[in-house]
């Protein structure tokens, strides 16, 4: 059982499903680009393996890194310009609502950079708002992520936990993709990987999650948090 004061949520595919999103925003740069857009279930074999990145640069191309940071800094930027189509995940009100009661500081985060306020706005749509305590978005990082790894959490983690007052050591980050656990244990903090984001559970396991569960219902059974009361 992981101990821990305090829990960081990703959004999209551990909190709310908008697997549809991505993929209607990925055709939509790819056509933009001149290439054509992928059929359904080509896109989801491609997104289950985490081979993306060879549809938009070839393996060992010239130029590869720069096209990639290129593409998915703006895949980021324009995710949430429309409606992104987000709808909860079964069991994940549940889950917040007792943590809420239950006193646990929480927080909620996004590789997408789009302000905080309208982050905020999605969430209260949802009902989730209430819930938590601190919302950190790419748009706080967004200099960081320019310059270095588009798709680093790093700072936003770590940011997340500075909103929430605690340690991000004493924090256990909750995600569906190997970026929330590699970033999550950079800075110290406990990592529990869900599978609702559909990546291959042995994918996520390289980068050695405390633990893997289905979903954010099962976070009770696999987390004790320390309250204050």
């Amino acid at each position: 059982m992981i101990t821990a004061k305090a829990v960081i949520f990703d959004l999209d595919c551990t909190l709310v499903d908008t697997l549809r999103r991505f993929f209607d925003v990925f055709n939509e740069l790819l056509v933009e680009r001149g290439d054509k857009p992928l059929q359904w279930d080509r896109f989801f074999e491609r997104y289950v393996a985490d081979t993306l990145d060879d549809v938009i640069a070839a393996p060992s191309s010239e130029g590869r890194e720069e096209r990639l940071h290129e593409f998915w800094l703006e895949f980021l930027r324009r995710y949430r310009d429309g409606d992104p189509g987000s709808k909860l995940i079964p069991g994940v009100k549940e889950v917040l609502g007792q943590l809420h009661r239950d006193g646990v500081p929480i927080a909620v985060i996004t590789s997408c950079i789009v302000p905080t306020n309208k982050l905020r706005r999605e969430l209260a749509g949802l009902g989730l708002n209430r819930f938590a305590s601190a919302v950190v978005t790419a748009q706080d990082v967004v200099e960081e992520l320019e310059q270095g790894h588009h798709f680093s959490k790093v700072e936003i983690l770590r940011l997340a936990a500075g909103r929430l007052g605690v340690d991000p050591r004493e924090c256990v980050v909750v995600g569906d993709y190997w970026n929330d656990i590699r970033d999550g244990k950079t800075l110290g903090a406990r990592t529990v990987a869900v599978l609702t984001g559909l990546m291959r559970r042995e994918l996520l396991e390289k980068y050695g999650p405390d633990v893997i569960i289905e979903s954010v219902r099962d976070l009770p059974k696999v987390v004790k948090f320390e309250t204050k009361g």
